[in-house]
């Protein structure tokens, strides 16, 4: 029965549109502390280790690199296996948060299955964990479609 819970979630508005209420970084991305940056109306971003990144990184290693990252002030170690960055901002709300997959050219991945999507639960703390992996990750894995 949870499994045909999760299958109509996945399909429902609320998970496919997602997107109309995600932010991506404005400007140049600056360090203001470890792992936190701010963009040019700052706005706060949390900079991800690449092992919560897996599932937005390219299926083939990315081609060499002239200068990558050109958005983020102090740059990012440049991986050809891992070259996509996960940024996440809570939202002003709370609980919620923005999500940008920052590529080596500078730009945000913003379509297919392996881009960033706004986040209904934030997943910083046990139960911000819970709720992302119950109202973003599982629907994700049933539908990984989203509209505009």
């Amino acid at each position: 029965m949870l499994v045909v819970g999760f299958y109509f979630f996945s399909q429902s508005d609320y998970h496919v549109h997602r997107n109309q209420h995600n932010a991506l970084p404005e400007g140049i991305l600056r360090p203001v502390g470890e792992q936190l940056y701010e963009d040019d109306v700052q706005r706060l971003w949390i900079l991800e280790p690449q092992i919560k990144n897996t599932f937005h990184q390219p299926d083939t290693p990315a081609g060499p690199i002239q200068d990558p990252y050109p958005n983020v002030e102090g740059g990012l170690e440049f991986d050809p296996e891992t070259p996509n960055w996960k940024f996440l901002s809570e939202t002003k709300e709370g609980g919620s948060s923005y999500e940008a997959i920052l590529q080596p050219d500078g730009s945000y991945l913003t379509a297919g299955p392996k881009q960033g999507t706004y986040n209904y639960g934030h997943p910083i703390g046990l139960w911000g964990m819970i709720k992302h992996v119950v109202l973003d990750a599982i629907p994700h894995f049933f539908n990984g479609n989203y509209g505009e």
